[in-house]
């Protein structure tokens, strides 16, 4: 888990840790630590800006530099990797540049004909330009999905004029607005990246004929850093869900936390004590204390228990 000194920088603001306000109009507002004047939709209750280009700097030049060496040929693996790093602000388009950079990188350690690391490049600066942080509340659209489209666009040589290419990126687009949508309540952009990667994947699969590895039983390791609450078992990837805590078909889990990087990277779940050890996870976030103490809910859930008819 994050420490302090990273929750205050990744799940708030940046300057004060001051929980974040979310604007529905924009406001004049000097970025903090630019100095660049702008219009803010995203301020914190001291009145701190933090402009989109300052929000994830740090991390997107890590990140570029960390693709270079990474060799998976899977994007949820990457994908998973680099969304355990501590710098990276929990919520935020630094998670569009995630899921084009670990596909694209991804497509060229798979040796996809053709696949180089200036296609990698370009993907990123064209999500740079349309991934813009808090826009999925102010106009719908996650940066996820005009990055996945530009992946696919770069893939196929689409620019405009070229009309087969062009309606194939706006097809994979549209699938993947409606991927989010699905995951937007709250919404999550680790979560966004998720689901956007396997549903990706899926397209290339049927309209390029490039096959990728399945997307992993994945255990959210950010539970309980959501600043705008976690959606729960509503999540695919949310610890409760027991295909991600115990594997079928000796298939293989994958836990990320920043401490999994030190060690090269995700850590493997069996089915006998580290499984035990996933559950305890879960256990220990399920019952950590919050509206409700540990307590409470022990009573409550004993309670439920009985009503249902599980009798000890």
């Amino acid at each position: 888990m994050r420490d302090a000194d990273d929750r205050r920088r990744t799940e708030s603001c940046r300057v004060c840790g001051a929980e974040l306000q979310y604007l529905e109009e924009a406001r004049p507002a000097v970025c903090d630590i630019c100095g660049r004047p702008d219009n803010a939709h995203v301020v914190c209750k001291a009145g701190h800006y933090v402009c989109d280009g300052c929000h994830g700097a740090e991390f997107l030049v890590d990140m570029r530099h960390r693709l270079d060496e990474m060799g998976a040929v899977s994007p949820h693996e990457i994908a998973e990797q680099l969304m355990a790093l501590p710098n990276l602000p929990m919520l935020g388009c630094e998670h569009a540049h995630i899921a084009a950079g670990s596909l694209m990188r991804a497509l060229e350690n798979a040796g996809v004909e053709g696949v180089t690391s200036d296609h990698r490049t370009e993907v990123l600066e064209r999500t740079a330009r349309q991934a813009v942080g808090a826009y999925c509340g102010l106009s719908g659209v996650c940066g996820v999905v005009p990055a996945l489209g530009a992946c696919y666009s770069v893939l196929v040589g689409g620019v405009c004029g070229k009309g087969p290419e062009t309606q194939g990126s706006m097809r994979l687009v549209s699938r993947l607005a409606a991927v989010t949508a699905a995951h937007a309540d709250p919404g999550c952009c680790k979560a966004y990246v998720r689901a956007c990667l396997r549903e990706t994947a899926a397209f290339l699969e049927e309209h390029l004929g490039i096959v990728m590895p399945p997307s992993p039983d994945t255990v959210c390791a950010d539970v309980a850093s959501h600043p705008h609450g976690c959606r729960g078992p509503e999540c695919d990837w949310h610890p409760v869900h027991t295909s991600a805590m115990y594997p079928k078909d000796q298939e293989e889990a994958i836990v990320t936390t920043p401490d999994a990087l030190d060690g090269g990277g995700s850590r493997e779940i069996g089915t006998s004590g580290p499984a035990q050890e996933s559950y305890d996870r879960f256990f220990d976030l399920a019952y950590a204390g919050g509206a409700l103490d540990a307590k409470t809910k022990i009573l409550v859930s004993l309670g439920a228990s009985l009503v249902a008819g599980c009798a000890p």
